[in-house]
């Protein structure tokens, strides 16, 4: 995952969604003659395409001695599990989404299910029918503000 806005326009953004595909070793591993000889890394989105990222550095004032400290990173995290949040406009072929009490709104279940291209690929763990229902099958709130803006549609034509 992508953890900075690089590209917003191509929509390489904080929170993006990759793989990494290859990685550029600037001299051979046994020969990194630094600790700051970082790789640069090949990733792959689903809707940009290949990306190269090299890595990045920031530097800030060190308090006491008046210097600068530089820190020099690749601005990527893997991670093998995602929320339902980060994953909004993102689409994957394989999930294992848990639908039992973990459920804590409205549209959760939803919206994790939604981000699958197909079926073939959805495990499903600790199903809590109850928590996708509730009481009532719709959201009451949700149902009076529909109701509500129904009076700023205009008159159908005859």
């Amino acid at each position: 995952m992508l953890r900075y806005n690089d590209l917003v326009e191509r929509g390489l953004v904080n929170g993006a969604m990759c793989v990494i595909t290859q990685i550029f070793w600037p001299n051979y591993r046994r020969d990194q003659m630094y600790d700051n000889d970082i790789p640069d890394l090949q990733i792959e989105f689903d809707r940009i395409g290949i990306h190269q990222l090299t890595s990045t550095a920031v530097k800030f004032p060190a308090v006491k001695n008046k210097r600068t400290i530089e820190k020099r990173m690749l601005p990527i995290v893997l991670c093998w599990t995602c929320t339902v949040h980060k994953m909004q406009e993102c689409m994957v072929d394989k999930a294992v989404i848990n639908l039992g009490s973990n459920l804590f709104t409205d549209g959760q279940a939803y919206v994790a299910l939604s981000r699958l291209r197909s079926v073939d690929g959805l495990r499903i763990e600790d199903l809590d029918c109850l928590k996708l229902t509730g009481t009532t099958p719709c959201n009451e709130d949700a149902l009076e503000e529909m109701e509500r803006m129904r009076n700023y549609l205009p008159a159908p034509r005859p």
